[in-house]
């Protein structure tokens, strides 16, 4: 006989596996993204907030030496991405910056954002996954 169940996933064998979608969260299945930091941001922003908090996330992570996927939200071919990542780390449409952490399945937005920065926790995390360039 046949077994219909879905693949087991590596980090939890008891947690089934779906089949991958081919629809917006596919898209971060693209080599482009797949198993990279994928760094959301607005070239455009008008709030003063996210255009600290971006300009305060790169400084980080350039400090940091991780390589990372830097992705304009208003470019229009990057429509797709930005909708994934939204629906990827729960926030609504319009939300910067995002950090996606694609190794871990882990993502960074808001105030917990602000503060793996503030308490160093997202630094440990990233050299963690991605090493350090430096």
């Amino acid at each position: 006989a046949l077994s219909l169940r879905w693949p087991r996933r590596l980090d939890n064998p008891l947690a089934p596996v779906r089949p991958t979608s081919f629809g917006r969260m596919g898209v971060l299945e693209h080599d482009d993204y797949a198993g990279k930091l994928l760094y959301l941001h607005s070239s455009q922003s008008s709030s003063q907030l996210v255009i600290v908090a971006q300009r305060k996330l790169e400084t980080q992570l350039e400090s940091y030496s991780v390589p990372f996927v830097k992705i304009d939200g208003m470019e229009p071919e990057k429509k797709e991405v930005r909708k994934a990542i939204w629906e990827m780390s729960d926030q609504k449409p319009g939300t910067y910056p995002i950090l996606v952490d694609m190794v871990n399945g882990k993502c960074y937005a808001g105030d917990d954002l602000q503060a793996s920065q503030d308490t160093g926790s997202l630094q440990t995390a990233l050299t963690t996954s991605y090493g350090s360039s430096a």
